[in-house]
């Protein structure tokens, strides 16, 4: 299921053009901004029925904005952009669909505050955004 959840935020971020780059894996060295990665977090798994399970699939989206070309103020206006752009796209793309056959729901939140911070290639702005995505299953 996480191949199959991965490519499904991947072609998400792929439809926002702010996003200028994207990866599945922390990358330290950003070449393009607005920047994305995105990982798995963690799972859980419950019992709903005799038959079903609730499982929540966890994962971490930072989004990264370079500085050093630009405004501190204007980056942090263009982070504002695009993490509401990333909200909006989510709130389309998986709107309590179903993947592979299983019911799913999707809840985005930040993850703690913006921060700035002074990289080896000058000064970033991020946001952390957490994704849970919570599937019914069959045992």
């Amino acid at each position: 299921m996480y191949e199959t959840l991965l490519s499904k935020i991947d072609t998400t971020l792929g439809k926002i053009a702010l996003v200028k780059d994207k990866f599945h894996y922390p990358k330290t060295k950003l070449t393009k901004y607005p920047s994305v990665f995105y990982f798995p977090a963690g799972f859980e798994n419950s019992f709903e029925t005799n038959s079903e399970n609730f499982k929540i699939y966890r994962f971490t989206l930072m989004v990264i904005v370079g500085a050093n070309q630009t405004t501190l103020s204007n980056s942090i206006d263009v982070l504002a952009k695009t993490v509401q752009a990333i909200m909006s796209q989510f709130d389309e793309d998986w709107n309590q669909g179903v993947i592979d056959g299983h019911r799913v729901w999707v809840k985005l939140d930040s993850g703690e505050p913006w921060q700035v911070s002074e990289e080896q290639d000058g000064i970033e702005v991020h946001a952390t955004l957490n994704v849970e995505i919570k599937l019914l299953s069959s045992n």
